[in-house]
């Protein structure tokens, strides 16, 4: 299948989600982030803010437990019009609003790194960053919105840094149309299993 065509199903399929569901399939994605990843190596975490409405996969519940029992940077991102994405620390006094899309994005920009500037900020260290996706295959490609932004955002990680797709569901078998500038997940954790590249 193309992105296109991947895209129109796992929006459906999406959509098609219960709460309850979500909710069980959720808990699951979070027990296997910690009990499969070494999540104390990492300082810099890169998270997103879920859409809820679009039932994509609810880090909160992820960053409740970083809070909560680890003490890494936070970071999360607001997206600009001209395809980047400037990062700010996350804690729990952070200002947020909606975007156009209905994403959660900071509203103080004063202290924030673009996309280069951050990798170079943790250039000598271990970085997490969990991306969003639609759905994923199994050669650790992935298909986003298809705005580009993530793309454009790790084209500058460092050796260092993990990528890690949350998804809730298992992976199709080939995106035929995946190519040189989509950058590829290090790991996939779904609520049945966490998929390794």
């Amino acid at each position: 299948m193309t992105k296109a065509e991947i895209r129109k199903i796992y929006k459906e399929k999406r959509r098609a989600l219960t709460e309850e569901t979500c909710a069980n399939f959720n808990k699951k994605i979070h027990d296997l982030v910690f009990s499969r990843l070494a999540i104390h190596r990492y300082s810099p975490i890169h998270l997103f803010l879920p859409i809820l409405r679009n039932n994509e996969p609810d880090t909160r519940l992820i960053i409740n437990t970083l809070r909560k029992d680890f003490a890494p940077d936070l970071y999360i991102s607001k997206s600009l019009e001209n395809g980047e994405m400037l990062h700010v620390k996350y804690d729990p006094t952070t200002v947020l609003e909606s975007n156009a899309w209905g994403i959660e994005e900071p509203k103080n920009l004063n202290y924030s790194y673009n996309s280069e500037t951050f990798f170079e900020k943790y250039r000598n260290e271990d970085i997490l960053v969990f991306v969003p996706l639609l759905a994923f295959d199994k050669k650790g490609n992935r298909v986003g919105y298809g705005k580009g932004y993530y793309d454009k955002f790790l084209q500058y990680a460092t050796k260092d840094t993990t990528i890690v797709g949350l998804s809730l569901f298992e992976p199709i078998e080939l995106i035929e149309d995946a190519d040189a500038f989509d950058v590829k997940m290090n790991f996939c954790v779904t609520h049945e299993r966490m998929w390794a590249w």
